[in-house]
């Protein structure tokens, strides 16, 4: 079996295809894969890391509004196809995989012409333009919540939304030891997405003078978005791929955007967060879907203070933590890789 992986450009559509990689990889040693990406999205080192060979593809997307783009646009998506032609054919996959990301539609116009399989997972709450798109093309179509089946239909079969098999194996000590973190304070993990969120970055670098008073901060900028730490116990990496499931290990608050793939890890970790939904966003249907389960702040009414609030009363309240944890852990089916790996070898 080789399977073409596609999507990127952000870390969403990549991390529940890696989920079902690590899967099936550990039950078909002969399992083999290619990824077809973005040029310069943060998934290109993640992927590699896999075993796994990274083709990049030019992303042809239309605005939400008329521009100039628009005129540009046919004839970036008609190269686009032209090339995911020539990588089917040279690749020879027996099935194309996605879970959303512009690169998807030319690859799975692309496979339905050659006569390749096609499984298309969708994530969020809301649909997507690449979901509308790519569904009518797809011989297996799998959705996250139940409100998608009355979207798109019968023929979807609601799964949940997979995790890493690697990612429930973390590790609190390993995270100590690593990033060097004072043991007597509880952890409080910063996270915007693979690529980022400038206003949480500056957030916290507004109030990480008194956070880092109570607690230890692993700050995750995004890739080319560093910042300077403001204290010993302010740790700021740029990303993290190994070590992420030893820092969702030890943290004992999660502030966040709500991407898919994070409420993905919180529910399968039963993670306390904040979450701080990207505005006029997929994410505002997310952190809606599960607002009972966690504290979501508005990006537009919120300031750092505000913010260095809500985090210390979540660190000071053991109970609500375990609450909130619990009620997230309920949310979500994410131990559902080895499940999708069956539905996919049946195909």
């Amino acid at each position: 079996m080789k399977i073409l992986f596609t999507g990127g450009g952000t870390m969403g559509p990549v991390t529940p295809l890696l989920a079902v990689w690590e899967a099936w990889r550990a039950s078909d040693a002969s399992v083999t894969a290619i990824w077809v990406g973005t040029s310069k999205g943060p998934e290109r080192s993640v992927v590699e890391s896999q075993g796994i060979s990274f083709l990049t593809l030019p992303v042809a997307r239309f605005p939400r509004y008329p521009s100039v783009e628009w005129l540009t646009a046919p004839v970036k998506l008609l190269y686009a196809f032209c090339k995911a032609m020539n990588i089917l054919r040279s690749q020879k996959p027996d099935l194309v995989a996605s879970a959303g990301g512009y690169t998807a539609v030319p690859i799975i116009y692309a496979a339905k012409l050659l006569g390749v399989n096609v499984w298309v997972h969708h994530q969020d709450v809301e649909l997507t333009r690449t979901t509308k798109l790519t569904v009518p093309f797809a011989d297996l179509v799998t959705v996250a919540w139940e409100r998608n089946q009355n979207d798109l239909g019968d023929r979807v079969k609601v799964v949940g939304n997979p995790v890493r098999p690697s990612f429930l194996k973390g590790s609190c000590q390993r995270a100590y030891a690593s990033f060097g973190m004072n043991r007597n304070k509880p952890t409080v993990l910063v996270v915007g997405g693979g690529t980022g969120s400038a206003w949480i970055n500056e957030a916290i670098d507004t109030i990480a003078d008194a956070l880092t008073k109570q607690a230890n901060v692993i700050h995750l900028t995004g890739r080319n978005k560093s910042i300077q730490p403001r204290h010993p116990d302010h740790h700021v990496r740029e990303f993290l791929d190994e070590q992420m499931a030893d820092a969702l290990a030890v943290a004992d608050v999660v502030v966040c955007r709500a991407g898919l793939a994070t409420i993905t890890e919180l529910a399968a970790l039963s993670k306390a967060s904040i979450m701080i939904p990207l505005p006029n966003s997929p994410q505002r249907a997310n952190a809606d879907m599960i607002a009972d389960a966690c504290v979501v702040l508005d990006q537009r009414h919120t300031t750092p203070e505000q913010l260095l609030q809500e985090v210390i009363a979540l660190l000071e309240d053991d109970q609500r933590r375990r609450e909130l944890g619990a009620k997230m852990h309920g949310k979500l089916r994410t131990n559902i890789a080895d499940e999708l790996v069956e539905m996919l070898g049946a195909l």
